[in-house]
C-alpha cells in the first residue's frame, strides 16, 4: 500500500507545474495574435510584450502590435497571485487575462468595449 501511495504522490509532483512561488516574467515575449473587432473585422499579426519591471506580484510592460496601418505600442500594468495561477492586466482601454503555461510560454487574451468592441488572443514565447 505504501508503494502505491508513494507512486501517487510522485505522479502528482511530476505532473504539477514546475513553478516556485517566485515567478519572473521579465523579458521579451513574442507570438502571433488573432483579433476580431466590430468595425475593423478580423486581423492577425505579431505581438511583442516587453515586461520591463516586476515588483513582487506586479509588473509593468509595453505591448507592441503589428497592424496593416503600422505598429502600435501601449503600456500596460499587471498583477498575479502567488505562483502566477491567476494573472490580470489593464491598459487605458481594456483588460488582459494571462496564463503562464511554463517559464517561457505565456498566453494572453485582451478585450475592450469602446469605441469598437474587440477581442484578441495570442500565445507568446519568451525570447532568450
Amino acid at each position: 500500500m505504501k508503494a502505491v501511495l508513494y507512486s501517487a504522490i510522485l505522479t502528482i509532483l511530476v505532473a504539477a507545474p514546475a513553478f516556485s512561488q517566485e515567478v519572473s516574467l521579465l523579458g521579451t515575449w513574442t507570438g502571433q495574435r488573432d483579433r476580431i473587432a466590430k468595425v475593423e473585422g478580423r486581423r492577425g499579426g505579431l505581438a511583442t510584450l516587453v515586461i520591463t519591471e516586476q515588483q513582487g506580484n506586479t509588473f509593468v510592460a509595453r505591448l507592441k502590435r503589428s497592424n496593416a496601418t503600422g505598429d502600435e505600442e501601449e503600456p500596460l500594468w499587471g498583477a498575479f497571485t502567488p505562483g502566477a495561477r491567476l494573472m490580470m492586466g489593464a491598459d487605458d482601454e481594456g483588460t488582459y487575462i494571462f496564463t503562464l503555461l511554463d517559464q517561457n510560454t505565456l498566453d494572453y487574451c485582451y478585450s475592450e468595449t469602446r469605441p469598437s468592441p474587440r477581442a484578441v488572443c495570442a500565445r507568446l514565447t519568451r525570447q532568450r
